[in-house]
């Protein structure tokens, strides 16, 4: 299990670092406050709506990637409960618990 969310944390982090080489890239001469860039003042706000935009992509995949992986998986979700059910069936089959507890450990669950 480590080693897959060492793997992971490899992945996200190398990705977050190629995505901003990429953001950080030179736009070349004659771009910028010098006012020789026809589209200046819509340069000035793309910019930032871009750099926001980027980051919530980024961020989305993040979480897409942690939940395929099992991250951020609620205990109390539905198999949960089943499996809890078939754990305590089989303790009662082998013996190890009584009939007795039997019955209060399944009202607890199911209640």
């Amino acid at each position: 299990m480590e080693s897959r969310t060492t793997l992971l944390a490899l992945t996200v982090i190398s990705a977050t670092l190629a995505t901003v080489g990429v953001a950080a890239a030179d736009a070349g001469p004659g771009y910028g406050w010098s006012g020789e860039h026809p589209m200046m003042w819509s340069g000035m706000f793309m910019g930032p709506v871009m750099m926001i935009l980027v980051v919530v992509i980024i961020a989305v995949a993040i979480v897409v990637v942690l939940r395929m992986f099992g991250f951020g998986a609620h205990t109390s979700s539905p198999g949960t409960h089943d499996s809890s059910i078939a754990i305590l069936n089989e303790r009662f089959a082998k013996g190890e618990i009584d009939k007795v507890e039997y019955e209060e450990r399944k009202r607890s669950l199911a209640g």
